[in-house]
């Protein structure tokens, strides 16, 4: 049963429409035709074969999902979503080192539909990506675990502070070293401001770079080799922010940080 059920679902992709279609609210014939774009000649067999295998239901000739319909759509949802997401950016995921992500947040990839791939030119190797500049200005909250220094970093964090953005982050010793003997001016504005909130890593952190707003989340992986490439996952899906921050957070456990602020 399983498998004719698998078959009859994903072997066709009218029928997965209808079903994802249907789980939004009932429709009659007409409302499914104009939706899914198709003739009645068309999608009756499909609703046919649905209505046999007690997908769906028909009431007063509006069709709606059973309670077994239901439940195979509210799985079928993620598993569906997870596979646009590896599929949007293929070859990234496939080079990508998954082993630092925690398996709660594997299971929840589908969150992360809708990222935008962003990889500089080589005119443009040493500039941050005017879409992350134009999101992280405008957000009122960021979270930063960060383990490798971008000289465009410190002016950036130490205005947005001073400016009442409320900044929480967490940097490697090598990059708070670079930091402080390398731009000890922004150093000392950010370490000073009431907006911000420092952090130290013990231990490197598996993952290079997260950025997590209120707008937007940006996140660099290493490859399979442990090599890092300048490519940039971006998003501004609401659950993508949710599953940023997760991921933010847990990492800051693994690199065992302590809150503490060099002398300058």
């Amino acid at each position: 049963m399983k498998q004719s059920l698998v078959n009859l679902i994903f072997y066709s992709d009218r029928r997965k429409d209808l079903l994802l279609l249907l789980k939004e609210e009932p429709r009659d014939i007409d409302t499914i035709k104009n939706l899914l774009n198709v003739d009645a000649r068309s999608i009756q067999p499909h609703i046919k074969k649905m209505k046999d295998a007690r997908l769906i239901i028909e009431e007063k000739k509006v069709y709606m999902l059973s309670e077994i319909g239901e439940v195979i759509v509210e799985n079928m949802e993620p598993f569906l979503n997870s596979i646009e997401v590896f599929e949007a950016n293929g070859e990234y995921w496939k080079t990508r080192d998954l082993t630092q992500i925690p398996d709660y947040l594997l299971e929840r990839i589908d969150e992360l539909e809708h990222c935008e791939l962003l990889e500089p030119d080589a005119e443009h190797m040493l500039e941050t990506p005017k879409v992350f500049m134009d999101n992280i200005r405008s957000s009122k909250e960021i979270f930063t675990l960060v383990s490798y220094f971008h000289p465009e970093a410190p002016s950036l964090y130490a205005s947005l502070a001073e400016n009442g953005t409320k900044l929480t982050l967490c940097m490697t010793k090598n990059v708070i070293e670079r930091l402080v003997t390398g731009f000890p001016e922004e150093a000392k504005r950010l370490f000073k401001s009431e907006n911000s909130k420092i952090f130290i890593c013990q231990k490197p952190s598996p993952i290079p770079i997260i950025v997590v707003t209120d707008k937007f989340l940006s996140l660099k992986m290493f490859e399979n080799d442990g090599k890092l490439r300048d490519q940039l996952l971006i998003s501004t899906e609401e659950k993508a922010l949710r599953w940023g921050k997760e991921l933010f957070w847990h990492c800051m456990r693994v690199a065992e940080p302590t809150e503490e602020k060099p002398d300058i």
